[in-house]
């Protein structure tokens, strides 16, 4: 059997896929496995071979199946798992259950290596421009056609990189150049870039991006014109009036990630298949188990346990916590687990045997305050700008009583940075301006020109417009709006500032500031400066750089588009796409620190506080967990491959649901 290949920065080893087991131990069981074909399914499917409706299991995996070591115990078949959607578009548990990519970051890693996944093994040549993947033999789609390199071919070229849609050309590029895509066999193809891109394998991994292994082309062949010369009739056939919205209608929409669980007929590699979608008015969303899922357990059982997941969408968070300390929820987190409910999930969690459920932060802010330095407005534009401003906005905020308060004094201040125990640590970036000090803070106001005040106290710009602008935000999580209000009180208290909250759904509040229609922004960030990740607070990259919008337009487009940063930004951008062919960890850190230390010198972002624990909740008798969940969007918990999660009927008295 071929061992799996991964890659962490400067080195290039075997591995095989598990938890901390001897690799020996591991691959003489693989072998095992393989030489007898003795492999096992769930009795529901083993029914449907016996009645001639399937084939039977050897012939449904790869040559090679993935082998899974389960983290406790070899599981049991059977059952279904409940899970919450919040609504309004809210699909990140879906994918948490189901990402699968050409490879995946290793939980254990934090970060530092890739192992393969959909692909059998992959090698990075030297100066890490040439990626080779080999695929598994015999692997199939759910509809059990074969999975070959023409369906990686076709994804990236004919949907991920097309021109007339959303083009993903930043992460597959380098050195100015998109990568060429190689196909070398049935199961075998390559990237190759221009110049070296280690950060490459990360991106592949990262749940940010839509995998080129969503995509089956003989399903996708019909919906689009540069295969169907009929696309026209096809359409019309369809009532609609645009490919691209069949593209969607059937796959994953390179424009919508969520999309990719609206079709029950299409196609998946994933370890559960939608059945009942996740569109329109949906209350209700069902998944049930892929019969060609290609990975198995140590002794040869096909995975996954569990025969079917049910998301049961509701309005709202307050919706997703009442059915939580409901019962209705086997595996929840984040969401409904902030300070505030914690006490009310411990009192209940026993009544429906369920436990808390740690989800544990890494690094970040779970508020970082954003100015837009890219105003349309002059006058804000040049105030906003002027870094004596944001210190006094950032020191003249108490962060130890809103954490006190909001946030029921669990946190510590700081800015967006990673903490103390990452690689990446930067001190002065993390740490600076986040003392309270109201007088310093009114005097570089007054040094700023803004001594005048109108009759309700707020203070004046040189115009004479009082110091007003509006902060954008979405309606949760409750904490992150609580401490705005506290934050905008100070201000207007200690600083005669009149500053408002604009509170709305996420899709009203990124419409705005995508179009840098903005004043201010806040958001969440985990300060995910590991691999793979855009250093978005101090690099204006990507759209979750707020402060920076048409320098992102400008960086995305090569220049054609938004407005031309200053020097002290270009800087930063050439540090960052240096960094993207960094060798190791520390020529990476090297980089990252050089960044870090122009944007602490600039300073136009800062956090309140630390992110910290958030609980969810886990039924008990819900098996092959990991003690704990990183709490960030980078750590979705597929990394704990939950296909092998089953449920131990004998204990945690999980009640009939």
């Amino acid at each position: 059997m071929k061992n799996s290949s991964f890659i962490a920065f400067g080195i290039l080893l075997l591995f095989s896929c598990g938890r901390n087991t001897d690799k020996k131990e591991l691959m003489e069981t693989e072998e095992l496995i393989i030489a007898s074909s003795k492999y096992s399914e769930d009795p529901e499917l083993a029914a449907k071979v016996a009645k001639g409706d399937l084939p039977e299991v050897a012939k449904r995996l790869p040559d090679d199946p993935q082998v899974v070591v389960p983290y406790n115990a070899i599981g049991k078949y059977g059952d279904k798992l409940l899970f919450g959607l919040s609504g309004q578009g809210n699909m990140d548990p879906i994918r948490a259950w189901a990402e699968m990519g050409l490879v995946q970051h290793d939980f254990d890693s934090n970060f530092t290596r890739v192992i393969p996944n959909v692909a059998e093994s992959f090698e990075i040549n030297e100066n890490h421009t040439v990626f080779t993947f080999h695929l598994r033999k015999g692997m199939k789609w759910s509809d059990g056609t074969a999975f070959t390199a023409d369906d990686v071919e076709f994804a990236v070229n004919d949907i991920l990189l097309h021109e007339d849609l959303k083009p993903l050309a930043p992460v597959w590029t380098a050195g100015g150049e998109v990568m060429k895509f190689n196909k070398i066999d049935k199961y075998t193809f390559n990237f190759t870039f221009k110049v070296p891109y280690s950060e490459f394998i990360y991106v592949l991994a990262d749940r940010r991006y839509l995998h080129p292994t969503l995509y089956q082309k003989a399903y996708c062949l019909k919906a689009h014109p540069d295969y169907n010369p009929d696309i026209e009739a096809e359409l019309k056939a369809n009532n609609l009036n645009d490919w691209r919205d069949y593209i969607r209608t059937l796959t994953a929409d390179p424009r919508a990630v969520g999309t990719r669980w609206e079709n029950p007929d299409r196609p998946t590699l994933e370890p559960w298949k939608v059945v009942e979608p996740y569109k329109g008015g949906a209350t209700m969303v069902v998944l049930e188990r892929n019969p060609y899922f290609w990975q198995v357990d140590s002794v040869g059982n096909q995975l996954p346990y569990i025969n079917k997941l049910v998301g049961i969408v509701y309005g709202d968070p307050e919706g997703m916590l009442l059915g939580a300390i409901g019962g209705k929820n086997d595996l929840g987190f984040s969401i409904f687990g902030t300070p505030v409910n914690r006490p009310l999930l411990a009192r209940t969690a026993k009544r429906h045997g369920s436990e808390l459920y740690p989800a544990t932060a890494i690094g970040g802010t779970g508020l970082l305050f954003q100015l837009n330095l890219t105003h349309k407005d002059p006058e804000l534009r040049k105030l906003f700008n002027e870094k004596d401003f944001r210190i006094a906005l950032s020191i003249g905020l108490d962060r130890k009583e809103i954490i006190e308060t909001a946030l029921f004094g669990d946190g510590t201040p700081w800015n967006n940075a990673p903490f103390e125990d990452s690689p990446m640590y930067h001190e002065r970036y993390a740490t600076q301006y986040l003392e309270f000090d109201a007088e310093k803070a009114n005097k570089l106001l007054d040094e700023l020109g803004l001594t005048e005040r109108n009759s309700d106290g707020i203070r004046l710009m040189p115009s004479g417009r009082p110091v007003h602008f509006i902060v954008e935000s979405t309606n949760r999580p409750p904490e992150r709006i609580d401490q705005l209000e506290m934050m905008i009180q100070q201000w207007r208290r200690n600083l005669g500032l009149d500053i408002r909250a604009n509170i709305t759904v996420s899709s009203l509040m990124l419409s705005r500031t995508n179009n840098n229609d903005h004043d201010a922004a806040i958001w969440i960030d985990f300060a995910s400066w590991m691999p793979g990740r855009y250093p978005t607070s101090m690099v204006p990259l990507e759209f979750d750089s707020r402060w920076g919008i048409a320098w992102v337009n400008w960086y995305k487009s090569g220049g054609k588009h938004g407005e031309e940063p200053p020097e002290h930004i270009k800087k930063r951008i050439r540090l960052y796409e240096k960094s993207l062919g960094a060798p190791s960890l520390e020529a990476r850190r090297d980089y990252y620190h050089q960044i870090a230390d122009i944007a602490a010198d600039q300073f136009e972002n800062f956090g309140i506080s630390k992110n910290t624990t958030n609980y969810g909740l886990k039924k008990t008798a819900l098996k092959n967990v990991r003690p704990s969940n990183p709490s960030s969007n980078q750590y979705p918990l597929s990394l704990q491959r939950p296909w092998s999660y089953f449920w131990d009927t004998d204990t945690g008295n999980r009640p009939d649901l």
